[in-house]
């Protein structure tokens, strides 16, 4: 290997990597060869030319080998620990006819967006990773590609340890769900677990980011962004694409203290931070956030990084679960993504149908009518008897409530999101602090 002095970073030259005047791959004594651009050179996508780099031999064996050849990021001096790529901070010339794949993990949708649509309209297929990008601009994206005869997959976008967006997509009865319950976010999944332990949500947040699951700047994970991404994602996916993100119901974890679970499990099961969306017609709703899962449903014996995706469909429920955080685990998916795609896998399925009125933004934008799981907090001078009265005047009773030492928990019968939404109210202004979470039960989910 020789080394060159690129944009003034130190830059290794494989002397296997052989590349084509017109950006075709070739063929090597080693097997096809595809030059790779890199859109962004942070975790993820160093992550993704480690694992190309430990991976050779393996991916040989599938008749191909990826070379990362250049990557655009922001900062040229910022320290990086992946192996030596030619690094890019202008735009210009940067997608042209030498690139066989582009591999997005930018973040954000701008550049990323303009810069995606501008290699699929060239024809070049885009392996993304980017679920702020798929969210807001997936269709859009997709339909270019198809346009253009080439492939836009995003399974890294969604649960990246359990790549299954493509078989979403290429499988309608499947995904033609009528409930999605999902654990989509690994940071958040962890720090809840760690309170549910007994820390604080401080110092849990502490340790995900010294682990390295969560970003020094971790607002999308807390706040439940993330998730709401992934779950709209998912929603448009099952054919309803009006749904924004802006729109869906959230509730960030850290309203979340360890006495909560405490009183979960008196009552029955724990909190887990999920993303739902019920998709009857006459029964829609979403929500992102806590929420109270049943003891026996699976999600309450997740732990940690742990991310799951339960789709009840006409046939029945089917679960999806695996590792939810980590640029490796990220890495994994995109580069089985490229394998898929450059040795001839499945193109971008056209666009869906629009779902009939059950899609329809407003329908979702709430969560649906459930039970509930209400929490008081002590010091608030209400009682169990004060909180079942005002529940019971809005023919919402408690089914089964908790007073210890002043924290009042209680389950609720099933209600609408604004009876709920008008308890925690009435509550609130009696100077207590609540929340109110829905309750994901148990059973086979029919």
């Amino acid at each position: 290997m020789g080394q060159s002095d690129v944009d003034g970073q130190k830059v290794e030259a494989n002397k296997d990597h052989v590349q084509s005047a017109g950006g075709r791959a070739v063929r090597s004594a080693r097997g096809t060869q595809h030059a790779a651009l890199l859109l962004g050179y942070g975790n993820v996508n160093q992550a993704v030319a480690t694992c190309l780099e430990r991976e050779r031999d393996r991916l040989a064996a599938f008749g191909l080998q990826v070379w990362p050849v250049r990557a655009l990021v922001r900062d040229l001096a910022k320290r990086r620990r992946g192996p030596a790529v030619s690094l890019r901070t202008d735009h210009d010339r940067l997608i042209d006819r030498d690139i066989d794949v582009v591999v997005e993990a930018l973040g954000g949708v701008e550049p990323a967006r303009s810069l995606v649509a501008s290699a699929l309209a060239a024809g070049i297929p885009v392996v993304s990773a980017n679920k702020t990008l798929v969210a807001a601009h997936g269709r859009e994206l997709r339909r270019l590609a198809a346009e253009h005869a080439t492939t836009f997959l995003c399974d890294a976008a969604v649960l990246a340890g359990v790549p299954f967006v493509g078989s979403l997509e290429r499988r309608p009865l499947v995904s033609a769900a009528r409930r999605i319950e999902a654990i989509l976010n690994g940071t958040s999944h962890f720090v809840v677990s760690s309170i549910a332990a007994g820390a604080t949500f401080d110092v849990a947040l502490d340790e995900a980011q010294r682990r390295g699951y969560a970003e020094p700047d971790s607002a999308a994970d807390v706040s439940g962004r993330d998730a709401a991404e992934k779950l709209t994602i998912l929603l448009h996916l099952a054919g309803h694409e009006r749904v924004a993100v802006e729109q869906l119901t959230r509730l960030g974890i850290d309203v979340l203290e360890p006495a909560d679970f405490a009183a979960a499990r008196r009552v029955g099961g724990t909190i887990k931070p999920v993303a739902l969306a019920s998709l009857e017609p006459d029964a829609s709703g979403a929500w992102v956030g806590p929420a109270f899962v049943d003891g026996a449903h699976p999600f309450a014996r997740l732990h940690g990084v742990t991310n799951a995706l339960r789709l009840t469909t006409a046939t029945g429920c089917c679960t999806f679960s695996g590792p939810g955080a980590g640029p490796a685990v990220t890495a994994a998916t995109i580069v089985d993504d490229l394998v898929e795609l450059l040795n001839g896998g499945p193109t971008t399925p056209g666009a869906r149908a629009i779902a009939d009125a059950a899609s329809d933004a407003a329908a979702l934008a709430e969560p649906a009518a459930s039970r509930w799981f209400l929490r008081v907090s002590e010091g608030s001078g209400l009682g169990a008897a004060d909180v079942a009265e005002y529940l019971a005047a809005r023919r919402a009773p408690a089914v089964r409530i908790d007073d210890e030492s002043g924290r009042v928990v209680c389950l609720t019968s099933p209600a609408a999101w604004r009876t709920i939404a008008d308890v925690l109210a009435a509550v609130r202004g009696c100077g207590a602090q609540a929340i109110a979470l829905p309750v994901v039960e148990g059973g086979d989910g029919e």
